[in-house]
């Protein structure tokens, strides 16, 4: 259900490609949930996590809220959330307190004078960040700051809104932190047609699988999102083992510019010939004396610097050629 959306052969054969491909012995061997449980990841991670406050949000979003803040906290997370009392929000930090994971909550002022922070955070083994300002946007700011990756429960507007703001950032190539829905009994499955929609009618740049993902646990959920970390720091990795190779390809243009242009200054060096009429006999001489009526400036270049110049210009092609060639060897 979560794909619906989707290609069948996109997403879900990229993730299978990628597990494959990873030399990483926790996604290969761990294989159930209760395994996946009982060990931590092999980095700590800053999750953000959106969810409702309502009080009367049902049991079954509760539920898995609860079981997002228990994996977070057996996996070694840190979880950052609204710091709500109730609705998914209270689930979460109550599954996270229960299981001693770390929490960060953040909570605009108008909310810490009605007392509507949740109870976890007044022992001292949790953190409670205090926004301010006239909306929500500081508090916003707050809660994706140093966020490695965004997991968002069922939730209302506020939810959404929060949601929404994350997807357009990512769209625009503003930030690039993986976005997963716990899509809970079809939950998103609305919002993932609508972007959908909106992609294949050409207002969305972006596929909807590359703005985020849907799951229908909270451990997918979490599965997905240490995958795709690893994985980007895999890839940054390659790049960092590439740079030494363009580096010194551009190294040895910039050299080669260097000397084109010290060889256009000295090895071609530019004569300068005066030639000036005294009456009616012309004179050619380095220099201009005061007799002089008339002046003309003549320019030439050696005759070697033409052969010297192809020469180098055969050079530099060769060189890159093999540059190039060498290059495409080692990837």
């Amino acid at each position: 259900r979560r794909n619906i959306w989707m290609k069948p052969e996109t997403r879900q054969q990229e993730m299978k490609k990628d597990e494959e491909d990873c030399d990483d012995h926790h996604f290969s061997e761990i294989n159930t949930v209760d395994d996946f449980l009982s060990s931590n990841a092999s980095s700590s991670l800053r999750v953000c996590c959106y969810g409702s406050s309502s009080p009367k949000t049902p049991q079954k979003y509760l539920d898995e809220a609860y079981n997002l803040g228990k994996a977070l906290a057996k996996r070694g997370h840190v979880c950052v959330n609204g710091a709500g009392a109730f609705g998914c929000m209270g689930a979460l930090n109550n599954g996270c307190s229960d299981n001693n994971g770390k929490i960060v909550g953040v909570i605009h002022e108008m909310w810490v004078i009605d007392g509507e922070s949740h109870s976890a955070f007044q022992s001292g083994n949790r953190e409670l960040l205090i926004a301010r300002g006239d909306d929500l946007q500081e508090r916003k700011k707050l809660l994706v700051k140093d966020a490695d990756a965004i997991i968002v429960l069922p939730g209302g507007p506020g939810t959404w809104d929060e949601l929404m703001e994350m997807a357009c950032a990512k769209n625009l190539g503003l930030m690039d932190l993986p976005i997963v829905c716990v899509n809970v009994d079809g939950y998103y499955d609305s919002l993932g047609q609508m972007f959908h929609r909106g992609n294949q009618d050409g207002l969305i740049k972006l596929m909807p699988h590359e703005i985020f993902r849907f799951e229908s646990t909270s451990v997918a959920a979490i599965k997905f999102i240490e995958l795709e970390i690893f994985l980007k720091q895999r890839r940054a990795k390659q790049v960092c083992r590439k740079r030494p190779i363009l580096q010194s390809q551009a190294s040895m243009i910039g050299d080669a510019m260097g000397y084109l242009s010290n060889l256009m200054t000295k090895g071609g060096q530019l004569q300068t010939t005066h030639s000036f009429s005294v009456g009616d006999n012309t004179v050619s001489s380095l220099e201009n004396d005061g007799n002089s009526r008339k002046v003309s400036r003549k320019f030439s270049l050696e005759p070697s610097f033409a052969s010297s110049l192809f020469t180098f210009a055969a050079g530099v092609l060769a060189g890159l050629g093999i540059a190039m060639k060498t290059s495409s060897r080692k990837t």
